[in-house]
């Protein structure tokens, strides 16, 4: 059985912060992958282990599903009058998208993705998140659409669980944010005037 370790929505958010700065993300768009992995912890979607995936392409010079989903909040923040706008192929991870469609959806009516094979996911304004049959591990061949709206429904609180492998290879991508030791970083440390509350 795998060791799983319990985690604040906080403590995530954070975690996952620290983790895509270390994969390369500018601090603005880290910030943003921090709240979007919070926003699909609240709705009990497997952030942590999403993350890892996402994060790993990303290291290997991947565009990240936080960065395209960024992107499209900023472009369709007034409205969310999208028709067949295309997603790009092979985003890893792409559960990371749907916190920034909930973005969109607010604005308007309930978004949908949708493939040649089917509908994938929707999104409505209340940050609702219904999967369709061709949801992948891996975007191909999406594009965004309205669907109209959906009725909303009670979203848990649960405090998100983790695996200890999963927590581990996060935790190695932070300290990537850290100084590494060395004497000029031990004598730059602290206070100059001796302050050692």
């Amino acid at each position: 059985m795998t060791e799983t370790v319990t985690l604040a929505l906080s403590e995530l958010r954070s975690l996952i912060t620290k983790s895509a700065r270390g994969a390369g993300l500018s601090w603005g768009q880290a910030e943003e992958a921090g709240w979007a992995a919070e926003w699909l912890a609240r709705r009990e979607l497997p952030a942590a282990d999403w993350a890892v995936v996402w994060l790993a392409a990303r290291v290997d010079g991947a565009v990240s599903p936080v960065e395209v989903g960024a992107s499209l909040a900023d472009e369709f923040s007034t409205t969310s009058a999208i028709t067949g706008e295309t997603l790009p192929d092979g985003l890893a991870a792409p559960g990371y998208l749907l916190p920034f469609l909930h973005r969109i959806a607010q604005a308007g009516s309930t978004l949908q993705i949708a493939s040649t094979t089917g509908r994938v996911a929707s999104v409505s304004s209340a940050g609702d998140v219904t999967f369709g049959p061709s949801w992948q591990s891996q975007s191909d061949g999406w594009h965004l659409c309205e669907a109209g709206d959906a009725p909303s429904q009670s979203r848990p609180a649960a405090r998100p669980r983790v695996s200890r492998l999963t927590l581990e290879r996060l935790e190695t991508l932070a300290l990537r944010t850290t100084v590494p030791p060395s004497v000029t970083s031990r004598l730059d440390a602290g206070a100059t005037d001796g302050d050692n509350d």
